[in-house]
């Protein structure tokens, strides 16, 4: 289900449907670029859980989603804080916090005339 942008300031923005079935393809890829997280901050004093895009690997030039990172800690380069987006990958499209993405389940979410831009996402 498009969404054009996601976040109260932005952090993630799919100008196009194309832009954004091409990113769910590529945070689906499980070859260790990015990893979807639930961080739970609250257990220690923040005010809730943090739902967050790791990346670790530079962002790729040739995506077009348009992010807004933030510093990554260890072997995370950046990271992408958005809550509403992960709650929206989660529920609409089967994406799992926390461990390795279901191609095949998050592919049959994706509308037909747009798996060629998820399989593009893939290919990244």
């Amino acid at each position: 289900m498009y969404q054009q942008t996601f976040g109260t300031k932005g952090q993630v923005r799919c100008d196009t449907p194309k832009d954004y079935y091409e990113f769910l393809g590529f945070l689906s890829r499980n070859d260790g670029t990015t990893r979807i997280v639930w961080e739970h901050n609250d257990e220690q004093g923040a005010w809730a859980e943090e739902g967050r895009i790791q990346f670790y690997i530079p962002h790729p030039t040739q995506l077009r989603a348009k992010l807004l990172h933030t510093a990554g800690t260890g072997s995370v380069v950046t990271r992408v804080n958005c809550n509403e987006f992960i709650e929206h990958i989660t529920t609409h499209h089967g994406f799992t916090p926390d461990g390795a993405q279901n191609q095949v389940a998050i592919r049959a979410s994706i509308p037909s005339p747009h798996r060629v831009d998820f399989d593009r996402g893939l290919a990244l």
